[in-house]
């Protein structure tokens, strides 16, 4: 059905809202038109989202309001957060606030030092067809209900072929790809192409990148990249390496201070730096403590060790064209699977994502024989984003 909840607390997850917020930031920021300030844009972003007010058609979906009132022919006014919370945390929000607020001045600082490469193509939604084992671009027919006034056009075509044909009265369609990629880039030092791809996080840990080896979306939107790159005639042909950048939520402010008097070692908790560290060191008078404490010289030695890298971790992913290959054929399969009509079936489990699903009061009544449908009708609307 595509549906999504209508009340927005249900269908708002803290962690993903902003890191979408912060996504928004550094679409700003590198966008050659717009080179906004990162600080000036987090505020707004966050301003608008938590108070509500006006918005382009195009941002919509962004938003937690799910039944914008619509002003114009592109304009819609939305609820804030504050508004649509049933029980709104200032706190929290502000928090959010001041948090990304250090983020942003810390990113700006950081990337004027280290980036090291020009910017081709911002943040953007992407569509690409998919292959089968044999090159040829996969085709299948459509056979949803189309609305009354829809008319194929088989002249419509892109780099790879028509959009549509028709084969006996059944139409068929390219299957395609879609999803939003980060930033296309060229390293300005070896001239070679690549993306860029942001995810906030609360750890910067070895841990984090063990899995970049395999890691799919790496691959795949490398391949789609270059897909669409010969569906468009853009000025590069191949991707060679994604730059995987992880931003810790938070950003360097002076320790705090235990009940005992002294900065805190807490290296979860605090996002200190060793500068700060040794001014909270030397404007407290405890030298004297530090010289005779090896706990705290070593976790000074590891915030000298760790630097920028603390805060901002820029891990390098390469993907060879077999990789690539190997990715698209994988989809290729899981493309054949989702429309050789499936049979769905709930599958329950104890996992956070069942725990916590928003569609989890509707399957429960589903499940027990009481009226899903009109909790459908009731609770939720169809997706802005499909």
């Amino acid at each position: 059905m595509n549906l999504i909840p209508r009340a927005a607390v249900h269908g708002v997850r803290e962690t993903l809202w902003y890191g979408t917020g912060f996504h928004h930031v550094l679409e700003h920021y590198y966008n050659p038109h717009l080179q906004e300030d990162p600080v000036v844009t987090w505020q707004a972003w966050f301003d608008l989202q938590w108070s509500g007010g006006l918005v382009h058609i195009n941002d919509i979906k962004e938003f937690a309001d799910r039944e914008p009132i619509q002003i114009d022919d592109t304009t819609f006014r939305v609820k804030g957060l504050d508004e649509l919370l049933p029980f709104p945390d200032p706190e929290k929000f502000m928090a959010y606030r001041e948090l990304g607020t250090g983020m942003a001045q810390f990113y700006k600082s950081y990337a004027e030092k280290n980036d090291a490469f020009n910017v081709i193509e911002t943040e953007h939604d992407f569509s690409v067809p998919i292959f089968t084992p044999d090159g040829d671009v996969f085709y299948a027919p459509d056979r949803r209900e189309m609305p009354a006034d829809w008319e194929p056009n088989f002249e419509l075509e892109n780099a790879f072929g028509p959009l549509m044909r028709d084969s006996h009265g059944t139409i068929f369609k390219q299957v395609h790809a879609r999803g939003r990629q980060d930033l296309i880039i060229q390293d300005s030092e070896v001239g070679q192409f690549g993306m860029m791809d942001h995810k906030t996080t609360s750890r910067t840990d070895d841990d984090y990148f063990r899995g970049l080896d395999l890691d799919e979306q790496c691959t795949t939107y490398l391949a789609f990249g270059e897909l669409e790159a010969k569906m468009y005639g853009l000025e590069y042909e191949q991707l060679d390496f994604i730059i995987y950048q992880a931003l810790l939520k938070g950003y360097p402010k002076p320790p705090n201070i235990t009940s005992r008097g002294l900065p805190s070692i807490n290296r979860q908790e605090e996002t200190t730096t060793a500068e700060m560290f040794e001014a909270c060191i030397n404007g407290m008078g405890l030298r004297p403590i530090f010289d005779a404490d090896p706990k705290m010289q070593n976790y000074y030695t590891w915030l000298l060790e760790k630097g920028d890298e603390r805060f901002i971790v820029r891990t390098p992913v390469l993907r060879n064209k077999h990789q690539k290959r190997n990715a698209l054929l994988r989809l290729y399969y899981e493309a054949v699977d989702m429309l050789s009509d499936p049979r769905l079936y709930p599958n329950p489990t104890r996992n956070y994502g069942c725990l916590n699903c928003v569609f989890r009061a509707p399957c429960i009544a589903a499940e027990d024989g009481s009226d899903y449908k009109a909790m459908l009708e009731d609770g939720y609307v169809p997706n802005w984003d499909r």
